[in-house]
């Protein structure tokens, strides 16, 4: 991540092999022009500079797939969409990721279910459990054999 002050000018990705912001660093450029120009001033040049990019740059990852940058820009009210089909992608991204993050934590919630019974440190209280319990069937079978007789 670059160092970032109100000042610094964006790095933008140009054709080629090059250096340019990530993500974060647009998002912790807006936090900057935004402690020194107030909320309302920053959105205006941040808005400006990011619709600067092209449409292929790295950019379009942050517009598309990045969840904390969507999130981020969403909830200062920037705009980053210069496209439809961009705009597109970064909702049907929101949906799948909170698909996926939902099933994934049904799953967490079954599995850690499963291993806090059967793993861990309650594993040897379960076999323990399961020994003493099976003992004593066996011994209370034995004693009955041996009393038939």
């Amino acid at each position: 991540m670059a160092l970032i002050t109100w000042n610094t000018a964006p790095d933008y990705d140009e054709w080629g092999y090059d250096t340019f912001w990530s993500c974060d660093d647009w998002i912790n450029w807006h936090k900057r022009l935004a402690e020194h120009f107030g909320e309302a001033t920053a959105t205006e040049i941040w808005n400006y500079a990011f619709k600067q990019t092209t449409n292929l740059s790295s950019n379009l990852d942050c517009n598309s797939f990045n969840t904390t940058f969507r999130a981020y820009v969403k909830q200062h009210n920037l705009a980053v969409y210069k496209d439809l089909i961009t705009q597109a992608m970064g909702a049907t991204v929101d949906v799948v990721g909170g698909a996926i993050d939902t099933t994934s934590n049904v799953a967490t919630g079954i599995f850690g279910t499963v291993n806090s019974l059967f793993g861990g440190t309650n594993l040897k209280k379960t076999i323990n459990i399961v020994l003493i319990v099976g003992g004593v069937i066996g011994v209370a079978y034995v004693y009955r054999a041996f009393k038939k007789q």
